[in-house]
């Protein structure tokens, strides 16, 4: 697809073309957004019935959460590079991330494939090389963690920290047994011998927290976007 000259990001698109940095960026942005928004609408009661009335949930939240930061972390980690080839670079892993995904799906599901995983990766490799790109480093998909750790040295210095918000988090979505105890508030309701009945309701300051924090890296995204649309970028 041609880049236009005046287009945001046109350099770092020219270079990865068909897969646009800025495209990345920007759709990592709407799915962070959207995550966000779906969170606040279930939060909110009824408009007209009930404008005053809020519903806290256990668990859900968090798997919004997850989603709104992941996607945030994802457009910080492509963008954070203060040079072109890292950035393109990124990009380019990102694409082959999304071959090899796309492709397993294909394969467990029998599903048919329009072009062998090879080529795909292969196209994702001569990209690389016209750029003078490690071929090699550009077909190695990342992972959520170093999306998310990149994310948070670039916001804040401390990468601990975002993993430990993002571990938080998936740990509330897949419903692991730390995150259940450690995330709600909890009241004990009965105790039969060893056996414990404890009442649990969802936790006001530490979903504000997690909120906070998500919305932190989505609107660092957001600032950074707007950094690299500048010249000469």
């Amino acid at each position: 697809m041609p880049v236009a000259a005046g287009t945001p990001l046109a350099g770092d698109d020219r270079w990865s073309n068909p897969f646009q940095v800025s495209h990345a960026v920007a759709s990592a942005l709407v799915v962070a957004v959207d995550h966000a928004h779906c969170l606040r609408r279930s939060i909110e009661g009824c408009a007209k019935c009930a404008p005053s009335e809020l519903t806290l949930l256990l668990n859900s939240y968090y798997s919004l959460l997850r989603g709104a930061m992941e996607n945030a972390a994802r457009a910080i980690w492509l963008l954070a590079p203060e040079q072109r080839p890292g950035r393109v670079l990124r990009r380019l892993r990102l694409q082959a991330g999304n071959v090899i995904q796309s492709d397993g799906l294909c394969e467990v599901g029998g599903l048919p494939r329009k072009k062998p995983k090879a080529d795909r990766l292969k196209r994702v490799e001569e990209i690389a090389q016209r750029w003078n790109i490690s071929p090699e480093a550009a077909v190695k998909p990342p992972s959520n963690r170093e999306i998310v750790r990149a994310a948070g040295e670039y916001i804040a210095g401390d990468a601990g920290h975002a993993e430990v918000v993002w571990r938080a988090c998936s740990a509330a979505a897949h419903g692991d047994t730390w995150a259940v105890l450690s995330l709600h508030d909890r009241e004990e309701a009965s105790r039969v011998n060893d056996v414990v009945t404890l009442r649990t309701t969802a936790s006001t300051n530490v979903l504000t927290t997690m909120v906070v924090e998500a919305v932190a890296v989505i609107k660092s995204a957001f600032l950074l976007r707007d950094i690299r649309n500048r010249p000469p970028y």
